[in-house]
């Protein structure tokens, strides 16, 4: 009989525990992807393939980071990514690449090989978060490529910025991390845009 005085002074000390867990109910953000739509005549119908990309071991966590100093880091507790932030990257570039380019054919890696991918863009981001100052920043070197024959198209590197956003600490409500993720949506649409065109230019020459 003498176990149960040892569970019930286990209960009591993980009680308050579990209750300030309770709490703190965890917050969940995506990015979104850009609405606008176009039908270039030049590159309706463009077969597109999407990734690989690539993201610093520092982001890949479900949690939201954030800069709080130039060499300092911040991860949110409560405030994650809903899914990983490589695939919600990945597909949302792949949504804007479609609306842009007016191309419904549009897949994401890995493709099956029977798959006839015309241009393939790959992206190794470098950073991707919001600095202690407020402003989100996207950096990122990607390559265009032809699926066809594996020829290198062109090698670039992008740097996106977007203010306006005030900087988040670690007892920001929702609607400040709510800014981040829009910021950061914004970012990825310049991005895409210079995609776009990088594929448009190649498709007419």
């Amino acid at each position: 009989m003498r176990p149960y005085p040892l569970l019930i002074v286990v209960a009591i000390l993980l009680s308050p525990a579990l209750t300030g867990c309770g709490s703190s109910p965890t917050r969940l953000f995506v990015l979104s992807a850009d609405t606008a739509k176009s039908d270039p005549p030049a590159t309706a119908g463009t077969a597109i393939g999407v990734g690989p990309i690539s993201l610093p071991k520092y982001l890949d966590h479900p949690q939201i980071v954030t800069g709080t100093a130039t060499n300092s880091l911040n991860q949110a507790e409560f405030d994650q990514w809903g899914g990983e932030l490589n695939d919600n990257i990945t597909r949302v570039l792949a949504t804007n690449l479609a609306n842009l380019l007016g191309t419904d054919r549009v897949w994401l890696y890995p493709w099956d090989v029977g798959i006839p991918v015309e241009y393939q863009v790959t992206a190794n981001v470098m950073n991707f978060e919001q600095r202690a100052d407020g402003t989100v920043v996207l950096d990122v070197f990607w390559t265009l490529v032809n699926a066809r024959d594996g020829r290198l198209l062109l090698m670039r590197r992008g740097i996106y910025r977007q203010s306006g956003a005030a900087p988040v600490t670690g007892t920001s409500d929702a609607g400040a991390y709510n800014a981040v993720a829009a910021a950061m949506s914004r970012d990825l649409a310049a991005f895409s845009r210079d995609v776009a065109d990088a594929i448009q230019h190649q498709r007419v020459s």
